[in-house]
């Protein structure tokens, strides 16, 4: 029996793991003090989290974590709902994707939330995950939060000047009369309570003696409508500072309230930090390290900073909106402030806010932590201030302004933009922002005008370091070049890039200006508009457990593998400037030798706007010819000889440059090169010498390649990290599943000429073609029909390894691979993919029955022959939570005397066969 495993099957580490722990699946809630316990006291004592106790094999599987604070005492005030702030009347239950919580009304006036310490983040998993061994694991996982962090957060805030809700530890009564409609839910639950900034509050009753609360969105669309609106990015700074300092990695927008103060003309928006679930993150065990190499910006606390690029991450979007209004010597000095204040005294006191019983499992680590920290925070500044000074994104108003960038002749940038009324004689004296940008941090500089009648101008000389860019918006605009000269008399590249969609804009050319008018539509989306994007800047270097390749193919054993990815993302580029992968591995087959595969691709979008530049290079030793000689009825001697004496090791190295065009389309026109160099294992004695078809001596091929594609496949839903979030680079693109479409259609057709002036011994032809159809089955949900065809044409004299070839899983099941060769072929597939049902075995898994019939013949120049090879079978397939991550498992089988030696083939992949 012969056994094909295609691609990459890796064993999940839930799956591995959680056969040797025990978890208990079911809805999960935070534990409830039973009633009894609390009677009519003021103050009972607690264990916050007794479930998350653990065996020695669970602990080192999931992490040690904070399972001993979470399972250590603490003593907490029952919540007196008549007496705090006057008397709390609950109106509204909240949370995010994790926490439960319950917002108060006081009769002070003010608003209070209460929430739970422990965590349920099914909330925000997929509801198909929910109630499975992953759901379980995911929970468990809420011991790696430190339940004491409000505790130790709130004078470090206090310290630094950062506004802030401090919060109290408390446990909600049984007090049905006050809790009305939510008694059942929320009555014996141990959590915090804190007053609770809301955009709701009025300049009487507003946190922190403010004139307006808001959230980031609204903070953002008062800063577009009007110029007098600014953040005060000193006290941000701060507040990043402190989520550096506690291990904080997850601060994304909804994380913040805008606390709006009226000052000399102006509101200024100072940030108010919400939310600390994640500080002092502790992940260890193997399986928080797989998690953190997949998701690398979870981070976990502890006595070093030097991951500053993947803690600061969460919150990215919001750090590039606010930070270019803070110059290089003003965060040094706002940094050297801060650490000053963060003296041993205060770190002390803050770490012994923690429960008594708690500072004493884990208080002293925590001290020494935070004071190597604080040591390691001016460097750890250093690297955020670099993160944000590369391409930076300035943002003015609605209101009309006037920029003016002055490039000086050292290199540097100074931008100021100054608020006007109609005309340049009406601008104030003083601009509203004012910065000088250095060659040695900043490589861009992007001026967005945004609406209203601006006008912006660019003086100076042009050096070769600092790309600017404007960018118009709404409105009238007249945006001048004015440099005329460049640093050191001569430059062969533009610097100012000027954009604007619209006719009304007045664009001043210079000797170093593109101007671009093309129409970008704005964002529907107000989180994409508002800074929250599809990245343009910066580059990205993944080399995490995600890139790990495991194969199995009978023809070279077991394969292992390893990938590194760099992307880098420029202005407009989407979705990035280039992607390059550099990829490789060894094989190995008992009683053989090892074997390797080396192969790198790149794809560049800035070669040609609008294209795509892909470059293949490879070499490898795995790539067997199976040659069994030429004809649709090509035989041998089953007793004498079986498949392994016509396969042909061969050492393959190749390069294949091709320009797509346009790029992120579903119809893509391809035209290109392409070498490759052979280098074949003849055997002495072997059927290839006996048979000695041309080819045998002949070790380079070199084509020219022209073709197109239309790939319109749906592969239905990914996995979602969170209700907004898709997994990553498997979300884009449809490489991940697309043999596992769900509906639509991909058609492939290429022609290659060789022609003798590449070192070809002769020139010749090759068209091939191939499309497939994905045809959904009526009211079947998850059922297709799968429809291929496909075929090859050579014309001249070619080298056998370049024949037309069918057999094996890319043509026909049920024969060897590769076992007809001939001048042109033809086949055709079908296949029933039949959706049955769901059950829960660690993640849901949709399974179905497949069946296939399929059909196919080569022809060969002076064979007549009309026989058509066919093959059978069916199997199981298999989808892991959606119907994207499939795994298929078929059996197939030749109809004729041609087909698998062994009588049988068993086919099991990712995916399907196509």
């Amino acid at each position: 029996m012969r056994f094909f495993l295609k691609k990459y099957i890796v064993t999940g580490l839930v799956i591995a793991s959680t056969s040797l722990c025990s978890f208990s699946i079911g809805i999960a809630q935070p534990q409830k003090i039973p009633k009894s316990i609390i009677g009519d006291q003021k103050r009972v004592q607690v264990v916050p989290g007794e479930h998350y106790r653990a065996s020695s094999l669970h602990r080192m599987l999931f992490g040690d974590h904070w399972r001993s604070l979470w399972t250590s005492p603490m003593d907490v005030d029952v919540l007196d709902l008549q007496s705090f702030a006057g008397g709390l009347k609950p109106y509204k239950k909240g949370g995010g994707f994790q926490t439960i919580s319950l917002r108060f009304r006081g009769s002070d006036g003010k608003q209070y939330r209460f929430r739970t310490v422990d965590k349920d983040p099914t909330r925000g998993m997929p509801e198909k995950l929910r109630g499975t061994v992953v759901s379980a694991v995911v929970q468990d996982q809420v011991s790696s939060s430190n339940p004491a962090s409000v505790a130790v957060i709130s004078p470090l805030l206090d310290a630094a000047g950062v506004l802030h809700a401090p919060a109290r530890f408390v446990v909600m009564p049984y007090d049905r009369e006050h809790l009305g409609k939510y008694y059942e839910e929320f009555a014996g639950l141990l959590g915090t309570i804190e007053e609770h900034p809301d955009e709701n509050d009025g300049p009487v009753n507003a946190f922190a003696g403010a004139d307006k609360v808001v959230k980031t969105d609204t903070m953002f669309e008062a800063l577009q409508k009007d110029n007098r609106n600014r953040v005060d990015a000193e006290a941000y700074l701060r507040a990043r500072l402190i989520d550096l300092f506690i291990g904080d990695w997850d601060r994304h927008a909804g994380q913040w309230r805008w606390a709006g103060f009226r000052e000399k003309g102006e509101v200024v928006w100072r940030p108010v930090p919400k939310d600390r679930d994640n500080a002092f993150s502790r992940q260890d065990g193997v399986f928080s390290w797989v998690v953190t190499q997949v998701i690398p910006h979870i981070e976990g606390f502890g006595d070093d900073l030097d991951e500053v690029y993947f803690l600061s991450w969460s919150g990215r979007p919001l750090d590039r909106r606010i930070f270019p209004g803070l110059s290089r010597v003003r965060w040094k000095e706002v940094t050297n402030e801060l650490q000053t204040l963060l003296t041993d005294e205060l770190i002390n006191d803050a770490v012994r806010q923690m429960p008594p019983a708690m500072y004493a499992e884990e208080g002293e680590k925590i001290l020494h932590d935070l004071k190597t920290r604080r040591d390691l925070l001016v460097e750890a500044s250093d690297e955020l201030y670099r993160i944000y000074a590369e391409d930076v994104d300035i943002y003015a108003s609605d209101k009309p302004e006037f920029a003016k960038i002055e490039r000086n002749g050292d290199g540097t940038v100074a931008v100021k933009i100054y608020r006007m009324q109609d005309d340049l004689a009406s601008r104030d004296a003083v601009p509203f922002y004012a910065r000088v940008f250095d060659p040695r941090h900043t490589a861009e500089i992007r001026l967005y005008l945004e609406g209203g009648n601006d006008y912006a101008v660019i003086d100076g000389i042009l050096a070769e370091d600092i790309d600017v860019r404007i960018i118009g918006g709404k409105g009238k605009d007249k945006i001048i070049d004015r440099v005329t000269a460049s640093a050191g008399g001569f430059s062969t590249r533009a610097g100012n890039y000027l954009y604007d969609r619209g006719s009304e804009t007045d664009f001043g050319e210079g000797k170093y200006t593109v101007v671009d008018n093309s129409r970008i539509e704005d964002p529907i989306d107000e989180r994409a508009k508002y800074g929250f994007k599809a990245r343009d800047y910066g580059r990205e270097l993944d080399a995490s457990i995600a890139n790990l390749r495991l194969d199995y193919a009978p023809e070279y054993g077991a394969f292992l593998g390893w990938g590194v990815v760099l992307e880098d993302y420029g202005f407009r580029k989407d979705p990035y400037n280039y992607n390059m992968e550099l990829s490789g591995g060894i094989a190995y087959d008992p009683g053989s030798e090892f074997r390797y595969k080396l192969e790198y691709r790149g794809d560049f979008r800035s070669f040609i706007d609008g294209t795509e530049l892909l470059l293949e290079i490879g070499t490898t030793e795995l790539d067997v010819i199976n040659f069994y000689g030429f004809g649709n009825e090509s035989s041998f001697d089953t007793s004498l000889y079986d498949e392994d004496d016509f396969e042909i090791k061969q050492q393959l190295t190749w390069i294949r440059p091709t320009l797509q065009f346009p790029a992120n389309s579903d119809f893509q026109f391809r035209t290109g090169l392409e070498a490759k160099f052979v280098d074949l294992e003849v055997e002495p004695g072997s059927q290839l010498e006996t048979m000695a078809p041309y080819g045998i001596d002949e070790d380079f091929v070199g084509s020219i390649i022209a073709g197109f594609r239309y790939d319109n496949r749906d592969c239905g839903k990914g996995i979602m990290l969170s209700p907004t979030n898709q997994l990553g680079r498997l979300a884009r693109g449809r490489t991940f599943c697309a043999t596992a479409a769900l509906s639509g259609m991909v058609l492939d057709i290429e022609g290659a000429y060789y022609p003798e002036l590449f070192g070809n011994s002769n020139s010749f032809w090759k068209v091939k073609a191939e499309g497939t159809a994905y045809l959904p089955l009526p009211s079947l949900p998850y059922s297709r029909l799968v429809l291929r065809a496909g075929g090859e044409k050579i014309w001249g004299d070619f080298p056998f390894y370049e024949a037309a070839y069918i057999g094996g899983s890319e043509s026909i099941r049920g024969y060897d691979k590769q076992r007809f060769a001939g001048d042109a072929s033809l086949y055709a597939n079908s296949e029933f993919r039949f959706y049955l049902a769901t059950f829960k075995f660690f993640v849901p898994v949709m399974f179905g029955p497949l069946a296939f019939i399929e059909t196919g013949r080569v022809f060969y120049d002076g064979e007549d022959s009309d026989r058509w090879h066919t093959g059978y079978g069916g199997g199981l397939w298999f989808g892991f939570i959606e119907p994207r991550y499939a795994l298929s498992i078929a059996v197939g089988r030749g109809v004729d005397s041609a087909r698998l030696t062994d009588d049988i083939g068993i086919y099991v992949r990712t995916g399907f066969s196509f």
